[in-house]
């Protein structure tokens, strides 16, 4: 008993050696309005909820990186890659309390590990009172800072009933420096059924960070509505909002890599900067054309 009460303490030590940190499309298909983001953000139980309250004042190490399809039903238009974050929150005896979030939600899970050659063996299940609940099987190494298993639903006629994840131990800090780079045109192609067109992105997406520059309507007047939607949501992107959207999603999750999910509301963390450039942008979507040219401008 002695043994395994210190291996406890010191997973504990090892998870929690940094201070703790840690709605929806508009029409157009981004953020949601201020009210919307509240209503849509799901609670965390109360062995979460005050890490969750003092997420911004400190680093949290969290696990991060994609979650990937293995069973599914292709017939149901699958996800086939989200970015998970995985935070490990608390231990009391042999149960481990922790947290998900992934694809616009936050999910608490629990569950009872074991302790093998330094390796900790964990079988966590969610609560069970959203469709998308299931149960994570992984293997913890804290020494190399890696986290990967399985994910299976609890419901198996999901479009995706099973995912696997690699994870490594990342920090997060909100950064109002990181910028959007590359070139995204040929990774990212939606089709609007709405105007019947392709929409494309262009490097203007990236031109200006509108989390450190005061935009004028001369910076956004001729830009394109996914340019202009892709800028804004990279305000909201740079906090760790977790996307609901899918197209949001999609390409902050595979194509941004300083990109971690870490909360389904940010609206309190927002800049007043943050907040004048966000009401100049929506101002110019809502009239800007799509960009349509699958061969360029």
């Amino acid at each position: 008993m002695k043994v395994k009460f210190l291996c406890i303490i010191a997973l504990s030590a090892i998870l929690f050696a940094c201070n703790t940190p840690v709605t929806e499309s508009e029409k157009n298909g981004s953020e949601q309005s201020r009210k919307s983001e509240s209503e849509d953000s799901t609670h965390v139980p109360l062995a979460t909820e005050k890490k969750v309250e003092l997420k911004r004042e400190g680093i949290f190490m969290f696990y991060v990186g994609a979650f990937e399809a293995k069973k599914m039903d292709t017939k149901k238009n699958p996800m086939l890659e989200n970015k998970i974050n995985i935070a490990l929150d608390s231990i009391s005896g042999d149960v481990i309390y922790g947290h998900s979030v992934v694809a616009g939600n936050i999910r608490p899970f629990q569950g009872t590990f074991n302790l093998k050659d330094g390796m900790y063996t964990v079988v966590a299940k969610e609560p069970g009172d959203n469709k998308y609940d299931g149960v994570f099987t992984f293997t913890l190494s804290p020494d190399n800072g890696t986290l990967n298993g399985v994910w299976t639903s609890n419901d198996k006629k999901l479009a995706v009933s099973e995912r696997s994840y690699d994870l490594k131990k990342t920090e997060f800090k909100y950064d109002p420096s990181l910028e959007l780079d590359g070139t995204y045109s040929e990774v990212y192609n939606s089709y609007n059924a709405k105007t019947e067109q392709h929409e494309q992105i262009t490097d203007d997406a990236g031109k200006l960070n509108a989390s450190q520059v005061e935009l004028t309507s001369k910076d956004v007047e001729n830009m394109y509505r996914r340019d202009l939607e892709i800028m804004r949501n990279a305000i909201y992107a740079r906090h760790g909002y977790s996307f609901k959207n899918r197209e949001m999603r999609y390409f902050f999750d595979t194509q941004v890599a300083w990109y971690i999910p870490v909360s389904t509301d940010v609206t309190a963390e927002l800049t007043d900067l943050e907040k004048k450039n966000i009401e100049l942008i929506k101002r110019y979507e809502k009239h800007a054309e799509s960009y349509y040219d699958v061969y360029g401008r």
